[in-house]
């Protein structure tokens, strides 16, 4: 993107910060502006191939600081669309690098977003019974889901963490777990769906535990170089979904385990 004369001095008029450098758990970012993960669909097999290098290439070539790229499901329930990338296997590691060193080429960071769906996935596409908190049904269809037992919740934690060390050994600079518009993350932490009484639920401690855990596991096997986000989101409009006072608290208890 070329900016001119007038654009230019308009945008630093602004948004004086906009394009000043910043750093970012170790990485210099050129400026702030991010280019956000959404669903291209384009894999070919489960792979990313040439058009997603491409694509990429391009928008590191934009002027973006940073690229959050397509979400990869980090279970076999996790799966939402048929041009999902493949989860569970290593075979994304070489077809990713191309996409990471085409992007730092060009100047940019890049991270990968992860994802769960948890009550809204589609058995249809990931010919897996959908997995949640508490058993709870899809806002988005009439499918319903199964109440995850100890082992799923923790086979689904590993699922986070073996995701973002693939991301680490692809060369990515991090990875964004993706904890919006009701996935599998908010799920835990939203008391409307997650009406569990063990130590999965309940509490505000219990609720973010999922979460808290999938972070610090990835901090563990990745390192204190490696950028680990959280995608958030509030809905202002809906009594059943937390607010911005609840997501600044779930934040709080995320940084405190961190600088622990």
């Amino acid at each position: 993107m070329q900016l001119n004369n007038d654009q230019s001095e308009l945008n630093n008029e602004n948004f004086p910060r906009l394009f000043s450098p910043i750093d970012l758990c170790g990485h210099s970012l050129r400026n702030r502006i991010v280019f956000g993960a959404h669903t291209a669909n384009m894999s070919e097999q489960g792979l990313p191939g040439e058009r997603h290098l491409a694509y990429y290439r391009e928008r590191a070539l934009g002027g973006a600081a940073m690229l959050v790229i397509e979400p990869i499901p980090v279970h076999p329930a996790a799966v939402l669309t048929r041009g999902n990338f493949r989860n569970s296997t290593d075979e994304v590691i070489p077809h990713f690098r191309k996409i990471t060193d085409a992007v730092h080429e060009e100047g940019a960071l890049i991270l990968q977003q992860l994802y769960h769906v948890g009550q809204h996935g589609d058995s249809d596409n990931s010919y897996h019974a959908n997995w949640s908190p508490s058993g709870m049904p899809s806002y988005h269809d009439s499918d319903g889901s199964h109440s995850m037992n100890e082992t799923e919740i923790e086979e689904t934690i590993e699922g986070f963490v073996q995701a973002a060390r693939r991301c680490n050994d692809a060369g990515f600079d991090g990875v964004e777990v993706w904890a919006a518009y009701h996935g599998m993350v908010d799920q835990f932490w939203t008391p409307w769906s997650n009406q569990r009484t063990d130590r999965w639920g309940g509490s505000l401690e219990n609720r973010t535990r999922f979460s808290r855990e999938i972070i610090t596991r990835i901090r563990k096997i990745c390192g204190d170089d490696f950028i680990v986000g959280i995608a958030v989101n509030d809905e202002p409009d809906f009594e059943v979904a937390l607010q911005r006072e609840s997501i600044a608290e779930i934040i709080s208890l995320h940084d405190r385990d961190q600088s622990a």
